[in-house]
């Protein structure tokens, strides 16, 4: 019987095998609007190796950069980030075709979502943007694009100078889609360490693992990442990390990874995707009228981080020493502080439940935009409620000095 599973997906399990990987042969994958899913063949019991690849499949800047200086014959590659060097590697296997010897990862990269494909903020169109006027999304989006539009341009530059028809190639919207694939896809180098882990530290660089990153997201999924190093009582030649699913998995069921806990601004600005109701979800405030370096406070549900910015405010508008107990007219004016700039915040919230045209909003984007404001709003209705316990705590304390506060409304 033919197999009716996507070519592209065939030679990437074919090429890891040649390279001595693995891919669970009761999986296949799954064309989807925004690429592929991989999905269950046969039923899969607990603790199933899905994929296992060496070492050297992965992409890291250093042999991005070893391809890119064969390729590109150009000495300034050394002052590129991570970023400009993984995505400039993955752009020319699309602008040669892969006909280079240089270039490893072609059937990797015929697998990676078309530009079409991604939902990622930076590929919104200019009115699904103007959704999220008035949020932090809107905000992280244009300077995302800034920062990453002047990367291409010295980029683009330095292939310029190389050869007029690759630069010509090098468009903003293929280096787009190839950051845009690092920052949905990539691991932190700690995963190829012996005791993997997804916790990054100030030497982590980004990396992409072929295979391991086909699998979508889904929060809570118990995985692991196991790494075999050579030894002589096995028959591994170098190095390997694997994925093993610790769920059993129905046949016809979709196989999921787990990225860790991220709030939807992060999933929507990098992955391109969204969680209802997500727990994990933040929002990022700071108090107005001090000076430029402003702390930025990461606040989630049930205000969930909010001691941080309430003793900002309490240092703004106290009277009181820092060895002092805080008074109650402190405490009231902190209060009332908070809840002014929330509300504030509230007001400049974009509607949920307008009417949104699917004709000229994709209606994944709909979906995206109303589960990231239910979320917004949720924190902020939560730091209400936190400014009001102040203020009935603030109150009681002065009751118990002997003085009555009597609150306008």
């Amino acid at each position: 019987m033919a197999s009716d599973e996507d070519s592209n997906a065939i030679a990437l399990k074919q090429w890891i095998a040649r390279n001595g990987g693995y891919f669970n042969p009761d999986t296949r994958f799954s064309k989807t609007y925004s690429g592929f899913s991989v999905i269950a063949k046969e039923p899969l019991p607990f603790d199933s190796t899905i994929v296992t690849i060496p070492f050297c499949l992965a992409i890291t800047r250093n042999n991005a950069v070893e391809a890119l200086a064969q390729i590109l014959k150009a000495p300034a590659l050394d002052s590129w980030n991570e970023r400009q060097c993984i995505a400039s590697y993955l752009c020319f296997h699309r602008i040669l075709n892969g006909g280079s010897l240089h270039l490893q990862h072609y059937h990797y990269v015929q697998t990676l979502p078309t530009p079409e494909q991604l939902r990622t903020g930076l590929f919104l169109t200019s009115e699904e943007r103007e959704l999220f006027q008035g949020t932090n999304m809107y905000g992280a989006i244009r300077d995302r694009e800034q920062e990453w539009r002047s990367e291409w341009s010295r980029c683009h530059a330095i292939v310029a100078g190389v050869n007029a028809e690759w630069a010509d190639a090098f468009t903003w919207k293929l280096y787009l889609a190839s950051a845009s694939h690092i920052s949905s896809r990539a691991f932190p180098s700690t995963l190829l360490s012996k005791t993997p882990s997804l916790v990054s530290s100030p030497s982590t660089e980004p990396i992409l693992l072929p295979g391991i990153d086909s699998l979508n997201h889904a929060r809570g999924q118990p995985v692991s990442w196991a790494v075999t190093y050579p030894d002589e009582f096995d028959n591994v030649s170098e190095p390997c990390v694997s994925l093993i699913l610790h769920s059993p998995i129905s046949a016809g069921s979709e196989l999921f990874n787990n990225y860790g806990a991220k709030p939807n601004s992060e999933l929507i600005l990098g992955y391109g995707f969204s969680l209802a109701e997500n727990p994990d979800d933040t929002i990022i405030l700071k108090v107005g009228g001090s000076d430029a370096d402003t702390k930025k406070w990461e606040i989630g549900r049930s205000a969930r981080g909010v001691e941080g910015l309430w003793a900002e405010i309490l240092s703004l508008v106290g009277q009181t020493s820092a060895e002092e107990e805080t008074s109650y007219e402190d405490e009231l004016d902190a209060s009332s502080m908070l809840g002014e700039m929330v509300r504030v915040v509230i007001e400049k919230l974009p509607r949920p439940g307008r009417s949104l045209d699917p004709g000229r909003i994709r209606p994944e984007v709909i979906e995206m935009f109303r589960t990231y404001i239910e979320g917004q709003r949720d924190i902020l209705d939560s730091l209400l409620a936190f400014a009001d316990a102040k203020e009935r705590t603030a109150i009681e304390k002065a009751r118990s000095e002997g003085v009555d506060i009597v609150l306008e409304g």
